[in-house]
């Protein structure tokens, strides 16, 4: 009698767990919490960040995952990947670390005020959930209520 007798499986219909990696991949991937970005800042889970994806504009999301995979001979990194929530949808996404960008700090750089409707919205419901907004963000977003 092994103690696997009593180990039940979930039931069929779930959705896959992010947290632990199959011990049957070929490049061995790990959940982490934060990691650091190419241009040398750290973009952590929770993270509100501007997200790119070809063919849309920068757009407001917070980093539900990050995942990196490595070379199972060398060790090294291969694939950095951040799930991502978007504001104002209901879609996630993967989407490599290079492709995100600390929202606050870049905040001026990618905000494009000619967009309107949804796009605001997004960018409201983000500024709110990252809080700790700059006198510079704020004087931007009060002069482009809607």
């Amino acid at each position: 009698y092994s103690s696997t007798d009593t180990f039940e499986l979930p039931p069929p219909g779930d959705p896959p767990s992010f947290s632990s990696p199959s011990p049957h991949s070929p490049c061995p991937s790990s959940s982490v919490s934060k990691c650091p970005l190419p241009d040398g800042r750290t973009v952590c889970v929770g993270d509100i960040v501007w997200a790119k994806i070809y063919g849309f504009p920068w757009w407001p999301a917070r980093v539900l995952g990050i995942t990196i995979s490595r070379r199972g001979d060398t060790g090294l990194a291969v694939r950095q990947e951040a799930r991502v929530s978007w504001f104002g949808s209901p879609t996630t996404s993967f989407l490599p670390l290079s492709q995100l960008s600390p929202f606050l700090e870049t905040f001026q750089s990618r905000f494009d005020r000619k967009r309107k409707g949804p796009y605001r919205r997004a960018i409201a419901e983000a500024a709110s959930a990252a809080k700790q907004l700059t006198p510079e963000v704020r004087a931007l977003l009060t002069q482009f209520e809607t």
